[in-house]
């Protein structure tokens, strides 16, 4: 089971003149080069060391994190806590909230099976990651980790805790950071994690850096550890949005695309978006959307029978099958590219446009099905989950010594 514990936390002293805003930001690997400008030219912004790297070296952002320690602008806190992280955001007109815990997760190799990945990862984004971690022996910015349940009313343990901050974001979401660090409140937290495995949602990346990181320095029981949030599954906050698939580069005949996905796929025409994402919401098999370059819109649907896991999953569906066998055995398939998007509107719009050749809409996948298929051993195709609200950096840091 995990060791997830309480620790020292490194945190933000604001100025009578300054703004927690100016010191988070989104996780780094979400940030536009337009927003990284805008973050950077904050003084004292997280941005500034976690993605502060000159040619894949970080010692100019170890040094500035240094001078922030040295100077003040972050202290650590006398009292070894649990700091919970309360988003609020709406959905459908309507306000959710979600409550994670905040502390520091030993790192494991995943062979041990109680850290459970559930998406590949990129060997060169490791690499970054474990040379700012070499510089700065610190970690700005925290895993995402799912349990099965609490076993405590945070609720409850969020009336009793201390405020910190309280920030909205551009998009809405409201930020809350509380300190827990009432000792029977903090035995109580540390005691129920001892029974528990943990999904990494988010930050796959950063939880093997971190374990490497560890392994390059035995016996150094700070290094173990890396900072994670923790929420539960049942947390009616938690949301997967999907990963839809938007292709360049692809010349082909509407006619001649419908008639392969006709060999693997239940094909039906649709009128509109609002009418295909009616049907995908309806589905009970792997379903998908199809917005071609002659404007009209397809629902795909994918009835063979498969023992492996993997095939519940749409994502590996779309490309396993779709891009492996259709669209890249078409003319020109080859030289195709693909981006990502979370919203069926934007991508309805960039085809209207004539900005893109075909939108492929993917369902994502049920919190149950991304459990399962971790406990089982496999993972799923990059950009397959999408978890929402991102948990923002610079709230918390924990440093492990220099």
């Amino acid at each position: 089971m995990v060791d997830f514990r309480p620790f020292h936390g490194t945190l933000p002293r604001l100025g009578s003149d300054e703004s927690i805003t100016e010191r988070i930001s989104p996780p780094y690997d979400i940030i536009s080069e337009e927003e990284r400008a805008r973050l950077q030219g904050m003084m004292y912004n997280i941005t500034r060391i976690t993605l502060g790297g000159l040619n894949g070296r970080y010692e100019d952002a170890a040094r500035l994190l240094d001078g922030w320690i040295s100077s003040g602008k972050l202290e650590r806190d006398g009292k070894e806590c649990y700091y919970l992280y309360r988003q609020s955001f709406q959905v459908n007109e309507g306000w959710r909230s979600r409550i994670g815990i905040i502390g520091i997760l030993r790192t494991e190799s995943y062979d041990d099976g109680n850290v459970i990945p559930h998406e590949e990862t990129f060997s060169n984004v490791k690499e970054d990651r474990l040379n700012l971690l070499r510089a700065t022996a610190t970690h700005c910015e925290s895993i995402f980790g799912l349990i099965d349940r609490s076993d405590i009313d945070l609720e409850e343990v969020c009336k009793q805790a201390e405020g910190l901050f309280d920030v909205t974001d551009d998009m809405g979401t409201v930020h809350q950071i509380l300190r827990v660090s009432e000792p029977a409140t903090v035995a109580a937290l540390k005691n129920m994690f001892s029974s528990k495995k943990m999904l990494i949602a988010d930050g796959h990346h950063r939880y093997e850096t971190a374990y490497r990181y560890s392994q390059e320095n035995p016996g150094d029981e700070m290094k173990a550890y890396v900072l994670c949030t923790m929420v539960s599954s049942q947390d009616s906050g938690m949301f997967v949005h999907p990963t839809h698939r938007l292709v360049k580069g692809l010349d082909y005949r509407p006619d001649d695309l419908l008639n392969r996905m006709r060999e693997r796929f239940t094909v039906r025409e649709v009128r509109d978006a609002e009418q295909m994402e009616e049907m995908l919401m309806e589905a009970s098999n792997p379903t998908f959307g199809l917005m071609l370059k002659d404007g009209s819109m397809h629902v795909a649907e994918y009835t063979a029978p498969q023992d492996d896991i993997l095939w519940s999953v749409d994502a590996y569906i779309c490309q396993e099958v779709i891009f492996n066998e259709v669209l890249r055995s078409m003319s020109a398939g080859g030289s195709l590219t693909v981006e990502h998007d979370h919203e069926i509107s934007t991508a309805a719009r960039r085809m209207a446009d004539g900005e893109l050749d075909l939108a492929v809409i993917i369902r994502a996948p049920s919190l149950e099905l991304v459990w399962k298929v971790a406990e089982s051993g496999r993972k799923m195709p990059k950009k397959t989950t999408y978890f929402w609200p991102k948990v923002w950096s610079g709230f918390v840091l924990y440093q492990m010594g220099r």
